[in-house]
């Protein structure tokens, strides 16, 4: 392999990410779906790389890029411009009652997802396919709530511990899970619409022209970040992209020095998370963390998720897809149910009012990525009166530690402790479920009982036509 072949495997990936944002422009069904650039880049990748029709010269270290932009994406995760955290409200109050029930909903159905995808492995599809991995428990929170970084985090990591399918299974459902989390959020959508459970729109479907193309028209553009250093000394995003590999390398470093010590492989993601926090705590205590702008880190950790996404689609072997393709569907469709049950029964019940915006941002990074939950929840919500964005990003901040645990140390486990780890942590994570969702109903930030709440929209519509009536 030369940096050549790196340069020309980026540049396929490059022109297939402008290809799929062409195609969601000018496509309408694309729009109507709202289908990621990036999603349809991937599947370009796969049809017409080598594990497709073999017209695109893909190197045959495509699948490798995943191990190393996941390290990129976990380095980037804890680097920051501010202490991070979240701000304080009146513990009686309704914004904090809604704060802490969005943690409820988000940090429930994170560990559920783990507790119900293990014991569906263990006790169901590993009767009627015992040499399945048990590692394929991991698969559903990991595609699912993790996404694709999470996926090719986890699936390398299940390499190193013998299942050498474990990335491939975790790419196959997290794209499953993007697409049907989209394709189904639009059916809940209109659902609710005709239930009158949205407060802020009665017809989901005049929607600014940009959410459609996903080209933001000149008038509406707005600058991505800010410019930190002198570009007379150094490019700003020269810069920010130094701190997030010094953070990944330092991961690496960290990673071959446990090797060479112990024998045993820590994945490269799990150091590099560990090494951003160093780094962001270095930066913290020297005042350099100032000239951090988050945004820039984010379009860096962004970046980096597309590119990982095209070059994980365009590697899937179909053989391997084809061997597992009845767990994959159990799993799929238990992993939607379970969503979709959550929405009703648990989330419908976690906020004091907006319940129904709020849970479908829930629902969209149950479902694959949070992009997805932004995406669907400003459908219903344009003007962003509910604060679910605001919300989510209080919800994930608290949820990290034990999101993270869950990340990095059940690959861990599985290797160090094999047949024992999944029956404990599945058992485990059901039981940390009981337990949030008792701390949530204790502390009002979970009521549960009682039909979903009516929404306003239909209600003002109604009131306007009323009026409109009586005018005339």
């Amino acid at each position: 392999m030369t940096l050549w072949d790196v340069f020309v495997d980026l540049s396929w990936i490059g022109i297939l990410l402008l290809a799929g944002q062409f195609m969601r422009a000018k496509i309408p069904i694309f729009q109507k779906f709202f289908i990621p650039a990036s999603l349809l880049a991937g599947i370009l990748a796969f049809v017409l790389g080598p594990n497709g029709l073999g017209w695109i010269p893909f190197s045959k270290w495509l699948g490798t890029y995943a191990a190393v932009l996941v390290a990129v994406i976990f380095a980037a995760a804890p680097i920051d411009e501010d202490d991070g955290e979240p701000k304080k409200a009146d513990k009686n109050s309704e914004r904090s009652r809604m704060m802490w029930g969005m943690t409820i909903n988000t940090m429930g159905i994170a560990v559920l997802q783990y507790g119900v995808g293990i014991l569906l492995t263990m006790y169901v599809l590993r009767i009627f396919y015992p040499e399945l991995h048990e590692g394929f428990g991991l698969m559903m929170a990991t595609a699912f709530f993790g996404g694709p970084g999470t996926a090719a985090a986890v699936g390398g990591a299940l390499e190193l511990v013998g299942w050498n399918d474990g990335a491939v299974v975790g790419y196959t459902l997290c794209s499953v899970g993007i697409i049907g989390g989209i394709l189904l959020g639009i059916v809940i959508i209109n659902w609710g619409a005709r239930k009158g459970y949205t407060n802020y729109v009665t017809d989901p479907h005049d929607l600014p022209r940009e959410m459609l193309t996903g080209l933001i028209p000149p008038e509406n553009q707005k600058k991505s970040g800010k410019i930190t250093v002198s570009g007379i000394s150094l490019d700003s995003m020269a810069f920010h992209l130094g701190i997030v590999l010094l953070a990944g390398y330092l991961g690496y470093l960290m990673t071959q020095y446990f090797k060479g010590l112990t024998g045993f492989e820590i994945p490269v993601f799990c150091t590099a998370l560990i090494a951003g926090y160093l780094v962001q705590f270095v930066m913290k205590k020297t005042k350099a963390a100032r000239y951090v702008d988050k945004s820039t880190v984010s379009r860096i950790s962004g970046t980096s998720t597309d590119f990982l996404i095209v070059s994980a689609l365009g590697s899937i072997d179909v053989q391997v897809v084809i061997t597992y393709a009845v767990p994959l569907l159990v799993t799929i469709v238990a992993a939607f149910v379970l969503n979709w049950a959550w929405f009703i029964f648990i989330g419908g019940h976690t906020s004091p009012k907006d319940w129904f915006e709020r849970n479908l941002m829930v629902w969209g990074q149950a479902c694959g990525v949070l992009a997805t939950g932004i995406l669907l929840e400003r459908i219903v919500d344009p003007e962003q009166k509910a604060y679910a964005v605001e919300d989510t990003g209080f919800a994930n901040l608290i949820s990290r530690p034990i999101i993270t645990f869950l990340t990095v140390a059940p690959p861990i486990f599985i290797g160090l402790f094999p047949l024992i780890s999944s029956h404990i942590l599945g058992w485990a994570c059901i039981a940390a479920t009981i337990v949030i969702l008792l701390v949530g109903w204790k502390m009002k930030w979970y009521t549960p009982g009682g039909p979903l709440p009516k929404g306003r929209a239909l209600e003002r519509l109604v009131k306007e036509e009323k009026q409109g009536e009586l005018v005339h």
